[in-house]
């Protein structure tokens, strides 16, 4: 197994002498873009009878019945089958990791710096897009998901509306004190322009200011109108909440859980929420991504399947695909197979992180010693040893081993980010800083039992509320590893199985209980956008987008001083990203815990398949084909 465990390393990178020797020591990342994972394995669905041209993905992350938009739902493979149904945005990210304008859907486009610092970006789009129901895309399709989505008729109805939060006249516009989106206007049947602030500029992403993507609302909004003036475009007609709550939020028909009209590569044919099976077709009307590239595979199905019985199915035959596989026992699995000729693989490195979340809003870990003495009771190589069994390595801050900032820092992040060795003498240190030195009674802690601590004259004591997932590995070796050690500095753990829904809304306070921390992993958006996520900004503070619900001035500052950094000045945005992942790896709104090798297991059937860190199996699956 070693010698098989090194080949897979070196095929997969240059990396391999780096995680080698990270296995012995310990050396040191809601929603624009960064969708959260569960991690999480759970009960394997009914069994798909194959057909000619149909591939079958499994997948260990549950599914929810949102395939409007991620601002609706964080859950990993909601967020990634979202790419299936929606398609033709005017910036896009290509293969190699970079963004340009679509040339499929972009006949030209034209950028304008003002002279009152905004900046507005000119966007005329192609003849001849249509939606899947035959429908002509124009103009208005693009400038009505921008003010649908900034609306405060949308906000009344869950969503985040901050789709319009950088362009100019959009908190009035949110606030419902004009109708006009001053930053937005139709220019003509086929053109759109967006103006963004001046206090927006500069922007490390900026071409995905111009970014856009249609939305249909002659399903959605089907008697209203956009109306371009100079004072800019407007939404008239029937345009209410309540009409929202019907064509968006009516679980049996709403767009959110009926996208019964889309632009991508597949059309939505079926989502069986207690089978947890989602069936996707082709889309014959689209017209391709930004090479011009169509899917060949005319069914696409995707089911729940459980992380102990995942290479199982695939070996019989009821799923043809098990993409981001992680984990020792099933990547030792999955090569068996592969050694056997039963299987292909595909291999490439995590652009993400496991971790332990804090909600750094709830009493006691809003205290950044609490966090700090967990992360000192918790043996992190150790976890990272029995769970990827030499598939990935400890991390120390919020990064992942696919970064071009990991590659270009490892000795760097070695001598100046604490690795966080466990020691229950220094959490003990912490905690007793914090004032945590009181037992139940009030009298001086006795160095046994549960510590208390007296807040506004009340005495509290330290419990840690932990929700996690049913059947999860990651959940059972921490509740293993953790309790002893944090009893043993006088914390008590108290651990909360639920499905990752639920673990979900709890995390984006929806629901009646918040916790203090979650186990989970995150996978970062190629335009990974940390001063969102950081943000004290009470917009961000929602949506998931800052999840730990950090309010941490330092934090806040040095994101937002990454975010004017030009795109091509790679020297600058190096620096300061290793200023803000050690002050990042000082606050410690996560525990990191490892960063992976993940495979994709496949039947021999499937052909040309090429997922990899920024190529997501969303986009490689219509460059496959079936034979």
């Amino acid at each position: 197994m070693k010698l098989r465990k090194l080949l897979s390393l070196l095929l997969a990178g240059a990396m391999v002498f780096s995680l080698a020797s990270c296995q012995g020591q310990e050396t040191v990342t809601n929603n624009e873009s960064e969708a959260a994972s569960s991690d999480t394995a759970s009960s394997e669905a009914e069994s798909t009878e194959p057909t000619e041209n149909q591939l079958i993905i499994g997948t260990i992350t549950q599914m929810e019945s949102e395939f409007y938009d991620p601002s609706f739902s964080n859950a990993a493979t909601n967020y990634q089958m979202y790419d299936l149904l929606h398609g033709y945005t005017t910036v896009t990210a290509t293969k190699e990791g970079e963004y340009e304008y679509d040339p499929t859907v972009v006949a030209s486009h034209e950028e304008t710096e003002n002279e009152d610092g905004t900046k507005t970006y000119t966007v005329t789009i192609n003849d001849g897009l249509v939606w899947s129901d035959g429908t002509p895309i124009t103009a208005k399709d693009y400038v009505f998901a921008v003010l649908l989505e900034s609306s405060p008729e949308m906000a009344e109805i869950g969503y985040p509306s901050q789709a319009g939060y950088s362009l100019v006249g959009y908190d009035e516009y949110l606030e419902g004190s004009t109708e006009n989106f001053a930053g937005v206007h139709l220019v003509d049947d086929m053109t759109y322009s967006l103006t963004v602030k001046a206090s927006e500029l500069p922007y490390h992403y900026d071409i995905t200011y111009a970014s856009l993507w249609p939305r249909p609302m002659h399903v959605i909004a089907p008697d209203a109108d956009v109306e371009e003036s100079e004072a800019g475009a407007a939404i008239t007609g029937d345009f209410t909440s309540e009409l929202l709550e019907t064509t968006v939020n009516d679980p049996e028909t709403g767009y959110r859980a009926h996208p019964s009209v889309v632009s991508g590569p597949y059309t939505l044919e079926s989502f069986d929420v207690s089978a947890q099976q989602a069936v996707f077709k082709i889309n014959p009307e689209y017209a391709g991504d930004y090479r011009g590239v169509k899917p060949s595979i005319e069914t696409l199905i995707v089911k729940l399947v459980s992380s102990d019985t995942m290479m199982n199915e695939l070996e019989a035959g009821t799923v043809d695909l098990l993409v981001e596989t992680s984990g020792a026992d099933n990547i030792e699995a999955g090569l068996n197979l592969a050694d056997a000729g039963t299987v292909n693989y595909n291999t490439y490195y995590r652009n993400g992180y496991g971790k332990i979340a804090f909600d750094c809003s709830q009493f006691p870990t809003d205290s950044k010693n609490v966090r700090q003495a967990i992360a000192y009771c918790l043996d992190r190589n150790e976890f990272v040893r029995q769970y990827t069994g030499g598939y990935g390595t400890v991390v120390h801050s919020y990064y992942g081993l696919a970064q071009w900032e990991y590659e270009e820092s490892k000795d760097w992040i070695n001598e100046n980010l604490n690795t966080y060795e466990p020691n229950v003498d220094k959490a003990i240190e912490l905690l007793e800083a914090d004032g945590w030195t009181l037992g139940e009674d009030g009298q001086p802690y006795s160095g046994t039992g549960l510590r208390y601590k007296e807040v506004d004259g009340e005495l509290k004591p330290l419990v840690i509320e932990w929700a996690n997932t049913d059947g999860n590995p990651v959940s059972t070796l921490l509740a293993t590893m953790l309790p002893e050690s944090m009893e043993a500095a006088g914390m008590q753990l108290n651990a909360t199985t639920m499905d990752f829904p639920t673990l979900q809304n709890a995390m984006l306070h929806a629901s009646d209980k918040i916790y203090n921390m979650y186990n989970l992993a995150t996978g970062f958006a190629l335009a990974s956008s940390p001063w969102y996520y950081y943000s004290k900004d009470p917009v961000w503070m929602q949506g998931g987008y800052n999840s730990n619900w950090i309010a941490d001035d330092e934090l806040d500052a040095v994101t937002q001083e990454m975010k004017s950094i030009p795109f091509d000045d790679r020297e600058t945005w190096l620096t300061d990203w290793r200023e803000f992942i050690k002050l990042w790896n000082d606050r410690l709104p996560d525990i990191p815990l490892y960063s992976d090798e993940y495979y994709d297991f496949f039947a021999p059937k499937l052909q040309n398949w090429d997922a990899t860190p920024v190529w997501s199996w969303t986009r490689a699956v219509l460059d496959a084909s079936v034979e």
